[in-house]
């Protein structure tokens, strides 16, 4: 029993391994760059062993997006837990966000993967459509308590910001900005051009997000 316990855990570690691989090498060089003998020999694990584990380059990036998934269910849990007014819970994603692209590179490989080939095949922007997701909810929460305008179209509003965040991440990565832009200052500013909108009587929830 603990052999095969033993034999699970290190199969579990070594998929592990390989996303980690994979997650980096996306994030760095892209879909096209990125070959399954760059990911077995950037994870150190043997060309017979990633296939063990996944059969094709685009499997690969399926549970690379989930995992980057997982990062963001597991964010939005712990702001819902905490009891955040909607627009701070906002506020924390796109903060969020702007750190997992520079720290966790399952999240900036799936912004590059929906980037390149989300035209291509809808299985690319699993983790943008996610992120979307999350983006309209919390605008959504944000209107049903009190916290925006109740003439603002809510679809916009939440476009708004996801145009906003992923531009900021293209030009990043482009390099066609310096390293001393504060992006966390540019979404803080959008913050604040959306609380402008905030109707005056706004109730307690409204002027607790304020603060």
């Amino acid at each position: 029993m603990g052999t095969t316990v033993t034999k699970q855990a290190r199969a579990e570690q070594t998929r592990l391994l390989l996303l980690d691989a994979a997650a980096v090498l996306l994030h760095r060089d892209g879909y096209a760059a990125t070959s399954m003998v760059d990911i077995a020999r950037e994870a150190g694990v043997t060309k017979g062993g990633l296939y063990f584990h996944f059969s094709a380059k685009d499997e690969v990036c399926d549970e690379v997006q989930q995992a980057a998934v997982t990062v963001l269910r597991e964010h939005v849990e712990h702001q819902v837990r905490a009891a955040q007014p909607a627009l701070r819970r906002l506020e924390a994603l796109g903060r969020a966000l702007m750190g997992w692209l520079g720290t966790d590179p399952k999240v900036g490989a799936s912004f590059r993967l929906a980037r390149e080939m989300g035209s291509k095949d809808a299985r690319f922007v699993v983790f943008s459509r996610a992120w979307f997701g999350q983006v309209r909810q919390c605008v959504a929460d944000a209107n049903a308590a009190g916290e925006l305008a109740g003439d603002l179209p809510l679809d916009t509003v939440a476009l708004l910001l996801v145009v906003t965040c992923v531009g900021l991440e293209s030009v990043v990565a482009s390099g066609a900005i310096g390293p001393d832009v504060d992006l966390a200052r540019t979404l803080t500013e959008l913050w604040q051009l959306i609380e402008r909108a905030q109707p005056r009587s706004a109730g307690p929830a409204a002027r607790s997000a304020r603060r």
